[in-house]
């Protein structure tokens, strides 16, 4: 469970190649190391800095994911609307996925 003290870039190219999954195992990794830092006395304000940082930027990232998949549901909806039939939206789906 030891990761390096700046080893925040494997969970931001997680977050950032949309691998959330991967991303949530590698921060709980690095928030238990934070967590053993804080017990032994041993953290140091460069590393809470260094995690709010983390956190703010991936918050940011995951808002803009979501933005564009709110997009891209809004532009399969619209589809719908032009073609009752809803073949449409089907083909948009394969499309984009």
């Amino acid at each position: 469970m030891s990761m390096d003290h700046q080893g925040t870039d494997p969970i931001r190219q997680a977050i950032a190649a949309g691998e959330f999954q991967r991303a949530t195992l590698l921060w709980n990794e690095y928030v238990a190391a934070i967590l053993e830092e804080i017990r032994q006395g041993t953290c140091t304000q460069a590393r809470m800095i260094e995690a709010s940082e983390l956190l703010e930027w991936a918050s940011n990232v995951v808002q803009c994911d979501r933005a564009h998949a709110q997009s891209q549901l809004n532009t399969i909806w619209a589809a719908s609307q032009y073609d009752p039939s809803g073949s449409t939206a089907d083909t948009l789906v394969r499309v984009n996925l």
